[in-house]
């Protein structure tokens, strides 16, 4: 049952979400970036530095990033991880796709926040992990005790996933392996597709 309801959910989520040709022509995407630090926002074309307002704008959200390398967290294979996002129904998946691109040019992909994930943003990677495979790899990264055996070049807090697959087993059949089985314990990568195509329509700003 649970499993179905995932399934229901990344439907829905697919049938509502929005692309680059979906923005007004009043909105640009905003790429903020400095050391350390990135944020993806809707802004107004008018005045890209200044994030679109929520109550008055016809697409509002954004996504900020960091990187994990050498972190409490973990190398996490040199990823970037999600420290927030907010978003109007629909325009989230575009935001975490040129979060994507970003943090896969920039390092080596994106996570999830491993401390808290809210469920909408569960079904924002789950909708990566199965149903956009054909555009977005993922990477299977270890946990900090190096399950692996293999390095360190790939241990990360999996205490998220840990919490999500709690009572499930893994594949070796036992529930200690079963983080392996949510998406939020895997790196994502993607192409710049999403990042050339609003560039090309003059929908992409960088500051």
């Amino acid at each position: 049952m649970k499993h179905l309801r995932q399934y229901i959910r990344q439907i829905l989520l697919t049938e509502g979400m929005k692309t680059a040709d979906d923005l007004p022509s009043d909105i640009v995407i905003v790429i903020q970036s400095e050391p350390g630090y990135m944020e993806a926002y809707y802004a107004m074309a008018a005045d890209p530095s200044v994030i679109a307002d929520q109550f008055n704008a016809s697409a509002f959200g954004s996504i900020t990033i960091y990187p994990t390398a050498e972190s409490r967290e973990g190398q996490c294979g040199d990823a970037w991880m999600v420290g927030g996002s907010s978003a109007y129904s629909g325009w989230g998946p575009l935001l975490y796709d040129v979060a994507i691109e970003w943090a896969t040019q920039n390092g080596g992909g994106l996570i999830s926040d491993r401390e808290s994930v809210s469920d909408a943003a569960r079904e924002v990677w789950d909708f990566y992990r199965y149903r956009r495979q054909q555009d977005v790899n993922h990477v299977q990264l270890d946990n900090l005790e190096d399950s692996f055996e293999n390095g360190p070049q790939d241990d990360c807090s999996q205490s998220t996933a840990e919490e999500e697959m709690e009572g499930e087993t893994g594949p070796d059949g036992y529930e200690t392996s079963a983080w392996v089985n949510s998406a939020l314990s895997k790196a994502y990568k993607k192409p710049p597709t999403t990042i050339n195509a609003l560039k090309a329509a003059g929908k992409l700003v960088m500051l």
